[in-house]
């Protein structure tokens, strides 16, 4: 390609690999842990972790194809990669028998198998380049389809399959999706609804396996990130943002009374931690076909909180967009001349701030709270010095 003069590398490159992986939480062998009995006063051992020695490394297979090239006298340059990661024998956790003890209610077995495909793009630009000044722009893409293709282990009771999906994931769906009840509004009295495993409205959680759903995704499908940097003279600026999408994450800061325990008061209702939503709540009749936030209820008036609470807790009315761009970094840096540092007896200087975390966009405010976006901004102020 030497007559194609805007071109001035291109290199297509494939890779194929097998690796294994092993948790150092399990063990072939059986594993004791040690304690003091303090009526007696005495040491004693109890299984921790039962043996299994049919327990293996993971196996990952990994196929890449990709693409590197360098454009217009080397103003453009980047990379294009598509991956196939497969993954098998991949530990997940299986219930025990119970006559065989304690130690032995659940353990890990070699029992799962997962895919993940993808697009990665990274792209490089010098906008400007003179004698004083270069204006560079970068930018990442990151696409993944990630979906469990095969694993025979099923959560033994519903909170255990709502709470802890990675430990019991569900063939076809992402690997820790969110799992929990389907919508289906709020009743004329404002209590939230849900359907349950016949398909039936019902404002009690229900407890069988078969009314739980997959509500969402918890990993994002594309992430990534682009930034600037200016270099004039003996001054560099630079900017990074940062960004993921296409994914949801569970409100835990609901519009939604609470409520707590005291040996003297029971369950009593509680306004701590209210979520900002509250104010749009079921108020009076009709309001149902207006807003998907129930009614203020307080268990001192007789009403059904607990229960209430985790019917709208884990309904997919209660997942919220988790789609972000964040400013992750702001720094600015002044190079010392040369011709001053080394009358300091120095090989470079240079002073440099840095602000972290200053700015934030999300979906929503609740969204942007809980992902940080209102935490204090850092501010650090560094000299760096060469000898």
């Amino acid at each position: 390609m030497q007559d194609v003069k805007w071109i001035d590398m291109l290199k297509v490159r494939t890779t194929y690999g097998i690796a294994g992986n092993v948790n150092p939480t399990y063990s072939p062998y059986m594993v004791t842990s040690a304690n003091t009995n303090y009526n007696i006063g005495e040491p004693y051992q109890y299984v921790s972790t039962r043996p299994n020695s049919d327990l293996s490394w993971e196996k990952t297979t990994t196929t890449n194809i990709g693409v590197d090239f360098s454009l217009l006298h080397n103003r453009l340059r980047g990379s294009l990669d598509y991956y196939n990661k497969y993954g098998e024998r991949l530990l997940a956790t299986t219930q025990g028998v119970p006559t065989e003890g304690y130690g032995y209610s659940s353990y890990a077995i070699n029992n799962g198998e997962m895919r993940n495909r993808g697009l990665e793009l990274t792209l490089s630009g010098d906008v400007m380049r003179t004698r004083d000044l270069t204006w560079t722009l970068n930018a990442m893409l990151s696409l993944n389809n990630n979906k469990v293709t095969y694993v025979n282990v099923k959560a033994p009771v519903y909170f255990l399959a709502l709470d802890y999906p990675d430990a019991y994931p569900t063939i076809g769906d992402q690997y820790g999706a969110l799992y929990g009840y389907e919508w289906a509004g709020l009743d004329e009295d404002g209590m939230a609804l849900v359907y349950d495993e016949n398909g039936e409205k019902t404002t009690t959680a229900p407890t069988s396996l078969d009314a739980i759903r997959c509500i969402g995704n918890s990993m994002p499908t594309y992430s990534g990130s682009f930034g600037t940097s200016v270099t004039w003279r003996e001054f560099d600026l630079s900017l990074l943002f940062t960004y993921q999408g296409n994914y949801k994450m569970r409100n835990t800061n609901m519009p939604f009374l609470n409520y707590g325990y005291t040996a003297s008061w029971d369950y009593v209702s509680k306004f701590s931690g209210l979520g900002a939503g509250i104010a749009n709540r079921w108020q009076n009749p009709g309001d149902e076909a207006r807003t998907d936030v129930p009614r203020a209820c307080f268990t001192e008036a007789g009403l059904p909180l607990t229960s209430a609470y985790s019917t709208y807790f884990y309904s997919s009315a209660n997942i919220i967009d988790a789609t972000h761009i964040k400013l992750s970094n702001i720094s600015v840096a002044y190079r010392m001349p040369k011709d001053i540092i080394r009358k300091a007896c120095l090989n470079s200087a240079r002073i440099q701030l840095n602000i972290e975390n200053p700015l934030m966009w999300a979906k929503s405010d609740q969204a942007k709270y809980q992902l940080g976006g209102f935490n204090t901004t850092t501010y650090v102020v560094g000299l760096h010095l060469g000898f």
